[in-house]
């Protein structure tokens, strides 16, 4: 399966806390997932059922906009296709937790079920958005 998410992608932080010691995520956290949710079901085949296997990830692509100090020179290359690796914040641990956390209960049961992937980029480009390809593993099969 392949899905194109449109959008600058973000990281999930751990939980803050209130003054109390209630935990919770910003709204803007929450609504950024729901987004992400939406874009995916609207992409899902037609009575689809989340996986409940084994998830390998074969490609997972963040694409952020370009930055304004880019050169001419950059922004063709961008513009003729290429990409520029960005090596700064966000980490890339935590937009695979935002993405994937979005995920859940939609393509598969829960993200622990990710037990690979096997290409993953953080890059600059013309159009933000995340790109993911993946399968699920029946669970007779063993992968070597």
């Amino acid at each position: 399966m392949k899905f194109i998410i449109l959008g600058i992608p973000f990281a999930k932080q751990s939980f803050r806390f209130t003054k109390t010691g209630i935990k919770y995520q910003p709204k803007e956290v929450k609504e950024k997932q729901k987004s992400i949710k939406q874009q995916i079901i609207e992409q899902l085949p037609p009575n689809f059922y989340p996986f409940s296997c084994p998830i390998v990830v074969t490609e997972l692509l963040f694409v952020f906009p370009p930055l304004k100090s880019f050169s001419k020179k950059k922004m063709k290359m961008l513009e003729d296709g290429g990409y520029i690796l960005k090596g700064t914040a966000p980490d890339v641990d935590n937009l695979c937790k935002a993405f994937f956390d979005a995920m859940g209960g939609v393509v598969f049961q829960k993200d622990s079920q990710v037990c690979e992937i096997r290409n993953m980029k953080k890059v600059y480009g013309i159009k933000p958005r995340i790109e993911i390809e993946l399968f699920g593993i029946r669970d007779d099969i063993n992968i070597k």
